[in-house]
């Protein structure tokens, strides 16, 4: 931890102390060690390990030095609180910045953390009303992160990183991730992201609102991407519901329409091609009429938690049907016109 208490309960940052006097945990009020070296970041540590729920130990020095490095950003510019304990969720923030009833809580996270421990401390912000960052460190940022890590720590489409050696900030955004290629995306160095060093209050519109742009990505030509569909089918690699489906209908996974192989969203759970053939699907069913509230929920359960721009998603595609002329919408209700042909088909028009 980087803050203690002193007897008459002022806090005191571990790099201030002196190691003559005495030191408490500000949550459970036990004694506490200071520990000050050349090469390590001052910090305290329990006296006695067990007992306290709130100050874990063994924080790694990447976590220590990032949490400091991030206190001095805000530090004379906008009101900063240190590990505070808030009791009324028993949780305990790296940092909470702002004035009580505008605060918002920065986690920097180093190490593993599972989706249920994420969920319980956002849960916890959520009932104080209290906006919640969390900013990724190097192991992190060293690392090809998969979709759903993505998505659990993504803000409004941004994945924040802190690298505390060079007291950085980067942002990753505008992911894609077309099938049968790797994933693309942008990533950037922002070295005073509130706008801390103009002078004001901070812009966490960069954080929690500022929209960007949607990529596009290159696709591979619809030919190489049935030949993979073809060797997927042969090594089993596909749903066997999904293939005895279309066998059923007369059709093979490597026949499908060539609109169902334009696809480049990230955050799907399913490659594009599957998602966008399940919406035509769902469409072409009989005696079912979609609204697009009622589909876009349908589809939802296709994406991680988290992902984002899923509706948005779904909108280019159905515009992509409507310039088509495959669909059409009355309403919030969509209409088939006619569905897309198969390989081998030729257009089957809808009565």
């Amino acid at each position: 931890m980087l803050i203690a208490c002193t007897i008459t309960k002022e806090y005191c940052l571990a790099e201030n102390a002196k190691k003559n006097q005495i030191y408490l945990c500000p949550g459970c009020f036990g004694p506490v060690r200071l520990k000050k070296g050349e090469e390590k970041v001052a910090h305290f540590a329990h006296v006695v390990k067990d007992g306290c729920a709130r100050f874990s130990e063994g924080e790694s020095p990447e976590h220590l030095a990032g949490k400091l490095a991030l206190f001095k950003y805000f530090e004379d510019r906008v009101p900063v609180l240190v590990e505070p304990v808030l009791s009324k969720i028993d949780q305990r923030p790296d940092l909470l910045v702002g004035r009580p009833g505008n605060q918002v809580a920065i986690e920097y996270q180093c190490s593993p953390i599972s989706k249920k421990d994420l969920d319980r401390r956002n849960e916890g912000y959520a009932r104080l009303g209290i906006k919640v960052w969390w900013i990724l460190g190097p192991n992190y940022y060293k690392k090809h992160l998969s979709a759903g890590t993505v998505c659990r720590f993504i803000l409004a489409g941004k994945l924040w990183y802190f690298l505390p050696e060079q007291k950085i900030f980067m942002v990753e955004s505008n992911f894609v991730r077309p099938d049968f290629k790797k994933r693309r995306s942008e990533k950037r160095h922002l070295a005073d992201p509130l706008y801390l060093r103009l002078g004001g209050t901070a812009a966490w519109s960069r954080v929690f609102s500022e929209k960007n742009d949607r990529w596009s990505a290159r696709v591979l030509d619809i030919d190489r991407q049935r030949t993979k569909l073809s060797f997927m089918m042969a090594r089993e690699q596909i749903n066997p519901d999904l293939v005895n489906y279309l066998y059923e209908n007369g059709h093979r996974v490597d026949q499908i329409p060539d609109c169902t192989l334009n696809g480049f969203a990230f955050g799907l759970t399913v490659p594009n091609w599957q998602y966008r053939l399940t919406v035509l699907l769902l469409l072409e069913l009989d005696g079912v009429h979609w609204h697009k509230k009622n589909l876009q929920a349908r589809m939802a359960r296709y994406f991680h938690e988290g992902a984002p721009g899923i509706n948005a998603i779904l909108e280019e595609y159905l515009s992509e049907l409507e310039q088509g002329e495959y669909i059409r919408f009355k309403e919030d209700e969509i209409v088939l016109l006619r569905s897309p042909k198969y390989l081998g088909d030729g257009d089957s028009v809808l009565e």
